[in-house]
């Protein structure tokens, strides 16, 4: 989720995600009286969820929905593993994964090298799109252009969100870059509308999540087109991905409920 890219780099921060760090930890109960007796009686497996539609969605009422979270709630049903989901901010989500101190997942993440050396990973519980480009209305690329190509202009500014993970194929095109970059806190969405401003000319992102915000009506079609690039690889694959608290048998009971049909 990080680039170490040369260029000019200007820190956009953003307080809605600033005062969400600061907020108490959201919890909701997943629907225990679905779950067998035996499992409402044992301690609850927490669950660590940020809102990122369309894959992970958090309703007013603490009810949770999306493309990584419908496979995840089935499962754990049917292993009969009570679970107790918690909305929570994703850098803070690292954080308690980090510490070890609590069983807990996170759901939805991508698998890495690097968090590899401080989670487990289950298998996986979808997979997203290929990514895209959200690109300003103004930015006119030539034809059939390339990620690589693109990123070696450096006349081109790239909104890049703090933290984040762009996946193997775009974080190494973005760390050898010669683009300007910027860099922002904010959440998807408020990505997406710095671009349909003009803030910088273009973005990264699953081609699913951005046509979500665009049938949503969050972004202006007008203001903004979605570029596909050629050699894009397939979308990558979400996880749950939990401390190390987590005991091994868990793991298995959920990854044989999720593989069997």
């Amino acid at each position: 989720m990080q680039s170490d890219a040369t260029g000019s780099t200007l820190i956009a921060s953003c307080l809605a995600e600033a005062m969400a760090w600061r907020q108490p930890v959201f919890s909701a109960l997943l629907a225990m009286s679905l779950l067998p007796a035996a499992a409402s009686a044992a301690a609850a497996l927490k669950l660590q969820i940020v809102q990122r539609p369309p894959y992970l969605m958090v309703a007013a009422n603490g009810d949770v929905s999306g493309i990584a979270v419908q496979p995840t709630v089935a499962a754990f049903k049917k292993a009969g593993i009570a679970v107790e989901w918690q909305a929570v901010p994703a850098l803070r989500q690292l954080q308690r994964l980090k510490d070890n101190r609590e069983k807990v997942c996170s759901v939805g993440w991508y698998k890495t090298r690097e968090r590899e050396q401080f989670a487990k990973f289950t298998h996986a519980v979808s997979q997203d799109s290929p990514w895209a480009g959200l690109a300003n209305i103004a930015f006119k690329p030539p034809p059939n252009l390339t990620v690589k190509a693109m990123l070696a202009d450096s006349q081109i500014t790239v909104l890049l969100k703090n933290g984040y993970v762009y996946g193997d194929y775009l974080d190494i095109q973005i760390a050898g870059m010669k683009a300007q970059h910027m860099e922002t806190t904010g959440d998807m969405q408020q990505v997406f509308k710095m671009i349909a401003r003009g803030r910088a000319q273009i973005t990264f992102a699953p081609v699913d999540e951005i046509r979500y915000y665009l049938d949503a009506g969050a972004i202006s079609r007008a203001d903004t087109k979605v570029i596909e690039f050629p050699e894009m690889p397939a979308g990558y694959k979400r996880y749950l991905m939990c401390s190390k608290q987590v005991d091994d048998q868990t793991i298995a009971q959920f990854n044989a409920a999720l593989s069997t049909p």
